[in-house]
């Protein structure tokens, strides 16, 4: 069975009156009638459709030629060209009254003087400062038994004793092991007895003709190998005197204050100021050149020369003949708006604070912006207008002689100076400085001088400091004896021994008849080193007690020979802590004063003086000189001659525009949100429904989807392009009016 997804079907409010939902009071659909379903759609923004023409040809016109006609005139030709006698009109003045700047507009200035106020400032008298406190070193008191050491007789100390080690040191520096009293032991070298065979005789040959010829030969052989004895030397000893550490070294700190030294200084008082001393403005006698009459001219009239010329007389005027040209059209493209930019609300998503149960009661509403539509369209505007081409005959002439006009008449003006008047007025003088601009410059700035006062305070010149000096470690001498030399071992060597052996060497072999006599034998014992003679170390017990050996012996237990101590007590101090110092603060000193300061300037205050002014009478041009032309008529004479009676024409013949149409469509209601509309109740909406839908969609060319009796993605973006290309309420696939428009109701 396949399932029907109604909460993707249902995309704004629903309400069916047979269901028992609680729905607020407020927003209920009027007029509901039992059993059928309502819902809230977006109302699609109105439009109104219109058909305006363009013209898509421009209209022209076409051109028939008119040929010209010609006539025969009589015309009086001019022999004497007119001419101009000038008269002059002599210039009219008036006279006029104009009112005179007598004294002109002044200032005055107004000082007004500066404010100060007093101020109370505290200010720095002794600066502060640091002073140091000398901590001396702490010193305590310990006490050291010294080891002396002592050996019996025919025993040397193998070292001397290292406090900081706490053991005996050799002299290579090696730590002494088992007791430090010592004494050398020879150890003989051991010898071994070696038997060996010698050649007594050697082998050799006899020979029965010729015996064999022998010498008798005497040999010495090792019967104790040489070896060497070990002596011992004993240890040499000496006293040495030692400066044993009494008081160790350390440092006395000293404190040295810290020196002032008095600084005198200027302090402010009163701040430097200006006192502004109005300057006046002054006024001095100008004398000027007035104009009493306007400078003016005088005409003078010069008449006319002639001089006689020949010229061409026209006899037939050229005449052209026209040739029509064709008008040019060009095709132009123009892009023509034919629906206005609107604004529409589309649904989005619900609100998330929302708390109906169900998500459409709070569907978001957005107001979007769609955008204008246009359309191209192709016309034909005249580039060039039908005309026509000329072609020209040309004209026939005749020469005549006639005298015309070499210098016109003319006029000489002759320049009537101005006439002037003295005339005197006071202006204004300026203070000096006025120039640089501002109420200050009409005043004399006077400065003066800020007040100081002396003060004296105290001032660091050499902060305290500690100085530290050296107390030297303090030592105390004690005698000892210490090895001088130690013990060691001579070596003595002992020669071999040798015994001595006669033998018999062959001398010359016997001849012809050989016989082998064997070689004898003989055996012969001798001594060899296994291991040579050395020399140990053998402890001797000492009878002073070893510092830290274990045997429970007390400190300085023991007596050498002689009753002499083993150890020695010495006492000594040393620096448990070194001395410092300790800074103290010394807070600064501060003294309370009292000064003006400035709070605004002296400044000026300017008062206008108004200009004072004075009438004048003078005369001025009314009417500038001028001539008048008095004609003098040309002298003709007649001729006939061939003239054009009308000119070629062209006659036009107008081409009609030709227009296009186009629809445009314009907004005549925005968006809003509709009042409750009928939609299929959710019973209703069986398969067989849904399958009507989707055929009818795809009927009318929109793009359901497969027809699957499910109102999926794409089913439902084909009736919200339907609802919107039939102008029908938007935010419900399931209203009447649009099951209605598809033909499914």
């Amino acid at each position: 069975m396949k399932k029907l997804n109604y909460s993707l079907l249902y995309t704004a409010v629903t309400l069916s009156l047979v269901s028992t939902v609680a729905i607020a009071q407020n927003d209920l659909p009027p007029n509901a009638v039992n059993g059928k379903c309502y819902a809230k759609c977006l109302k699609p923004a109105q439009f109104t459709t219109k058909t305006e023409q363009y013209v898509a040809k421009e209209a022209g016109k076409t051109l028939a030629v008119i040929p010209a006609t010609m006539g025969t005139e009589t015309q009086s030709v001019l022999v004497k060209e007119a001419s101009k006698r000038l008269e002059v009109i002599p210039a009219a003045y008036k006279t006029v009254s104009e009112q005179v700047l007598v004294k002109e507009a002044g200032k005055t200035v107004t000082v007004i003087p500066a404010v100060y106020k007093t101020e109370t400032e505290s200010y720095l008298v002794k600066e502060a400062s640091k002073r140091l406190e000398v901590v001396p070193a702490v010193y305590k008191t310990v006490t050291e038994n010294i080891f002396m050491g002592g050996c019996p007789t025919g025993s040397f100390l193998a070292g001397s004793w290292d406090n900081a080690r706490k053991a005996f040191v050799g002299t290579d520096g090696s730590v002494v092991t088992g007791s430090p009293c010592k004494k050398q032991e020879v150890v003989p070298a051991v010898l071994k007895s070696e038997t060996e065979q010698y050649v007594s005789k050697p082998a050799s040959k006899t020979y029965t003709v010729i015996p064999a010829v022998y010498k008798t030969e005497t040999e010495q052989y090792m019967v104790k190998a040489a070896y060497s004895r070990l002596e011992t030397i004993p240890a040499e000893y000496r006293t040495a005197s030692e400066q044993i550490l009494v008081k160790e070294a350390s440092k006395v700190l000293t404190v040295v204050p810290g020196t002032f030294k008095k600084v005198t200084e200027q302090r402010l008082v009163k701040e430097a100021s200006t006192t502004l001393a109005a300057q006046q403005f002054g006024y001095k006698a100008v004398t000027e050149q007035v104009l009493v009459k306007e400078a003016s001219k005088r005409l003078e009239v010069v008449p006319a020369t002639y001089k006689t010329v020949t010229e061409q007389m026209l006899l037939k005027e050229a005449t052209t003949a026209l040739v029509t040209t064709l008008p040019v059209y060009e095709t132009v493209t123009e892009r023509i708006k034919i629906r206005d930019e609107y604004t529409k609300y589309e649904r989005g998503k619900a609100d998330p604070g929302c708390l109906s149960a169900n998500p459409d009661d709070c569907r978001i509403l957005c107001l979007v912006t769609v955008p204008a539509e246009y359309k191209t369209i192709t016309k034909q505007v005249l580039k060039v207008p039908a005309g026509t081409k000329e072609v020209t005959t040309p004209a026939q002439y005749q020469t005549i002689t006639k005298q015309v006009v070499a210098t016109p008449a003319s006029v000489r003006e002759v320049a009537l100076p101005a006439e002037y008047a003295t005339f005197t007025k006071q202006v204004i003088v300026a203070p000096t400085g006025a120039n640089a601009g501002g109420n200050a410059a009409f005043a004399t700035s006077t400065a003066v001088a800020a007040q100081y006062e002396t003060i004296t305070r105290e001032v660091v010149d050499q902060p305290a400091r500690v100085v530290e000096k050296e107390i030297p470690a303090e030592y105390r001498t004690i005698t000892r004896t210490v090895l001088a030399k130690a013990a060691s071992s001579r070596e003595i060597s002992i020669p071999a021994e040798y015994a001595t052996i006669t033998k018999q060497v062959l001398v010359k072999d016997a001849e012809v008849k050989e016989q082998a006599i064997p070689a004898q034998y003989a055996t012969r014992t001798k001594q060899v080193v296994v291991t040579p003679a050395t020399v140990r170390l053998l402890d001797v017990p000492t009878p002073c007690a070893v510092p830290g050996d274990g045997n429970g012996a007390g400190v300085g237990a023991g007596k050498l020979a002689g009753g002499a101590s083993c150890y020695q007590t010495v006492t000594k101090q040393i620096v448990a802590t070194p001395a410092t110092t300790r800074t103290v603060e010394v807070p600064a000193q501060y003294a309370t004063r009292t000064k003006q300061v400035l709070v605004s300037p002296a400044t000026t205050k300017v008062i206008e003086t108004p200009a004072q002014y004075g009438t004048r009478t003078r005369q001025v041009v009314a009417n500038a000189a001028a001539t008048r032309e008095v004609e003098i008529p040309a002298e003709y004479k007649t001729i006939t001659k061939t003239v054009v009676k009308s000119a070629a024409k062209t006659a036009e013949t107008t081409i009609p525009a030709e227009y296009g149409s186009y629809t445009t469509t314009a907004q005549v209601s925005g968006n809003s949100y509709a009042d409750w509309v009928e939609v299929l109740c959710e019973q209703k909406l069986t398969t067989e429904k849904i399958i009507q839908i989707q055929r009818a969609l795809k009927a009318k060319g929109y793009d359901p989807g497969p027809i699957d009796d499910i109102i999926g993605v794409r089913t439902k973006a084909a009736i919200l392009q339907f609802q919107k290309d039939n102008n029908l309420a938007t935010g419900n696939a399931l209203s009447i009016e649009t099951l209605k428009a598809l033909g499914v109701m």
